[in-house]
C-alpha cells in the first residue's frame, strides 16, 4: 500500500514492446518533479520515491513505477478587463472562447 500523502491517484498501464509485456504503476502527484523549478522540494520527492519503490518490491507483477505530475485543467471562468482611458474608467467583461 502506498502510504505517502503526496500520491494523489494511481493506475496501471501495460507496455508492449519487442521484449514482451511490462506492467507499469503510474502514480500522480501534486509535487513539482523538475529540479530546475523554484517549488521543487527534493526531500518530499525522495520520500515519495522511496515509498513507491518499497510498494513496487512488495507486488511481484509490477515491472516499473512512473511518477507523473497531476494535470490541472485551466478554468474557463470569464475574465474582466479594467483600466482607464483618459479620465474615463473602463470595465469590459470578456467571454470565454
Amino acid at each position: 500500500m502506498i502510504a505517502d500523502r503526496n500520491a494523489r491517484s494511481v493506475w496501471v498501464e501495460y507496455v508492449f514492446d519487442g521484449t514482451g509485456k511490462k506492467t507499469v504503476l503510474v502514480v500522480e502527484t501534486d509535487l513539482q518533479l523538475d529540479p530546475a523549478e523554484i517549488d521543487f522540494e527534493a526531500e518530499q520527492v525522495e520520500a515519495l520515491c522511496k515509498d513507491l519503490e518499497q510498494h513496487r518490491q512488495n507486488i511481484a507483477y509490477l515491472d516499473a513505477v512512473r511518477l507523473v505530475r497531476r494535470y490541472i485543467a485551466p478554468n474557463n471562468d470569464p475574465a474582466e478587463m479594467t483600466g482607464t482611458f483618459g479620465d474615463a474608467r473602463i470595465k469590459i467583461p470578456l467571454k470565454p472562447t
